[in-house]
């Protein structure tokens, strides 16, 4: 069971890898896009738009691929563990399956709130 959950986790990165690739291109020629179509107009605070949107965009898309990585990694770790357990009894494993379920759900959400809290006090 460990080497398989090893070799499930190593996929999971050598796949999040190659997808994180063709990501960052596409938030780059994004995050290109918006700060060029986003009309510059600075309000009685001086703010630059434009900025503040590509920004958001881009601190968005490294939440989504931090949020991806944790995802993955608590969801691969977690399937052996659930595995194992569901040798002994299924309550367990449904006990591990649902505990590990939760740390990913709020470990996810508090971290995208976080950066949006962060995000909204800096600008």
């Amino acid at each position: 069971m460990k080497e398989i959950g090893t070799l499930v986790s190593n996929g999971a990165r050598a796949f999040l890898s190659q997808e994180y690739k063709y990501l960052g291109v596409f938030v780059l020629v994004f995050a290109l896009i918006i700060f060029f179509a986003v009309d510059y107009k600075s309000d009685s605070t001086g703010s630059d738009w434009k900025v503040y949107t590509t920004i958001a965009f881009l601190l968005g898309a490294i939440t989504s691929v931090v949020s991806g990585y944790i995802g993955m990694m608590i969801a691969t770790y977690a399937n052996t563990r659930t595995a194992y357990n569901c040798t002994k009894s299924l309550s367990l494993g449904f006990q591990v399956a649902y505990r590990s379920g939760c740390v990913m759900g709020f470990s996810l959400v508090s971290l995208g709130l976080l950066v949006l809290i962060i995000m909204i006090n800096v600008f």
